[in-house]
């Protein structure tokens, strides 16, 4: 396992522009309450070539870990209607830029903190309870979580599997 400060230089200019584009992407959905094609297909594009050339592990972890992460938050759209498919099309660049454990943690984190934020919004009243709020600001931020702390998060919650 390698740490962040001996990845190569070219792979953190990739993963700070992506990360600005996180953050562009997160702000939009807090703004308008969607996430754009315009941005997430080509983001999902870049995505999948800098999955088959980063320096930390096989491409399939990268483009496995993009599949199910789209497909878990798609379902979970189609499914139940309290997400939107821009969120499951964010997840795929989110599971593209993390792979394999990484994505676990990202997704986790997201989660936990979207219910958290969603909780304190509605006991303060700035949500009312069925009003939608924005995915995109915690799928950023998991993202952010899963990067810097993945593997050693995933072998302690998931031992078995990651």
């Amino acid at each position: 396992m390698q740490d962040i400060l001996d990845w190569p230089i070219w792979y953190l200019a990739a993963l700070a522009g992506f990360g600005l584009s996180l953050t562009a992407l997160a702000i939009h959905d807090i703004r308008h309450g969607r996430i754009p094609n315009a941005a997430t297909y080509p983001a999902i594009a870049a995505g999948t070539v800098l999955a088959f050339v980063q320096p930390l592990g096989p491409w399939w972890s990268f483009v496995t870990a993009g599949l199910a992460a789209g497909v878990s938050i798609g379902l979970l759209a189609f499914l139940t209607g309290g997400m939107g498919f821009g969120d499951a099309k964010l997840a795929v660049v989110v599971g593209l830029l993390l792979g394999w454990p990484r994505v676990l943690v990202g997704l986790f984190a997201a989660f936990a903190l979207g219910a958290v934020t969603g909780l304190a919004l509605t006991f303060t009243g700035r949500l009312d309870r069925g009003q939608p709020m924005p995915f995109g600001p915690a799928l950023a931020a998991g993202a952010l979580a899963g990067l810097l702390y993945g593997p050693a998060v995933a072998r302690l919650l998931w031992p078995g599997i990651a």
